[in-house]
């Protein structure tokens, strides 16, 4: 699946348990999405997910690590990345990473091994990343690279809650000399039911995906300690 932090057209990620200790934060979270969409192609219904992420700073990079365990129908995923960060300027974010995949249970038991570099920016309010992928295993599909922009922006509407829309435009450049590309738009309201909970409802639409289009939601609860 991973990694993209900010609403994501696979599902959105959600914190729901935070802790810090010095420059070293912690975070647990589960939930659950009508259908697993990853770049366009729909893997099955009913996506039930849960990851513990890990992240930090020091000599100017910052890092992150984590898991990501995933059950759905058609089978299960784990992931395991990371990544290492580092400001090439005030407003300019150069990212290295890499995500093992691990498909059990399913028709697909394979391992991949997907390593990728990407930059990130800010332009009027919105956040924008530009991201590469390199299909090393060759298990995940024809294509030996996938390419991702994405653009997101949040606002905050009062006592309803911060609302958070992302876009996305992927493409595959597959070995058989085809071309792959589809578009997807993400909204979701994070809403503060105590100071310690919040309930994220979602919904996200893919444009020409590998199945076609099609429209899938979900909900997240956020516990916060």
């Amino acid at each position: 699946m991973r990694p993209t932090r900010i609403l994501a057209l696979t599902g959105v990620s959600l914190s729901l348990l935070g802790t810090a200790n010095a420059d070293i934060e912690t975070s647990i979270g589960v939930g659950y999405t009508s259908d697993y969409v990853f770049r366009g192609a729909n893997n099955g219904a009913d996506l039930f997910d849960a990851s513990i992420d890990v992240s930090g700073s020091g000599n100017s990079f910052d890092w992150a690590a984590g898991l990501w365990l995933a059950s759905f129908d058609g089978g299960n995923e784990l992931d395991i990345y990371g990544s290492a960060s580092k400001s090439l300027s005030d407003n300019l974010d150069l990212t290295v990473g890499v995500t093992s995949y691990s498909y059990f249970g399913g028709l697909n038991d394979d391992n991949d091994l997907e390593p990728y570099v990407s930059i990130g920016t800010s332009l009027a309010g919105l956040s924008v990343g530009l991201g590469a992928y390199y299909n090393e295993s060759g298990g995940a599909g024809d294509h030996d690279f996938y390419y991702e922009l994405t653009v997101g922006h949040s606002m905050e509407l009062g006592g309803l809650g911060t609302l958070g829309l992302s876009a996305v435009l992927g493409h595959f450049d597959e070995d058989n000399g085809n071309v792959d590309t589809y578009y997807g738009l993400s909204a979701g309201l994070s809403i503060a039911v105590s100071d310690s909970i919040t309930v994220t409802p979602h919904i996200s639409h893919i444009i020409d995906g590998e199945d076609g289009d099609e429209t899938f939601a979900g909900v997240k609860v956020g516990f916060d300690f």
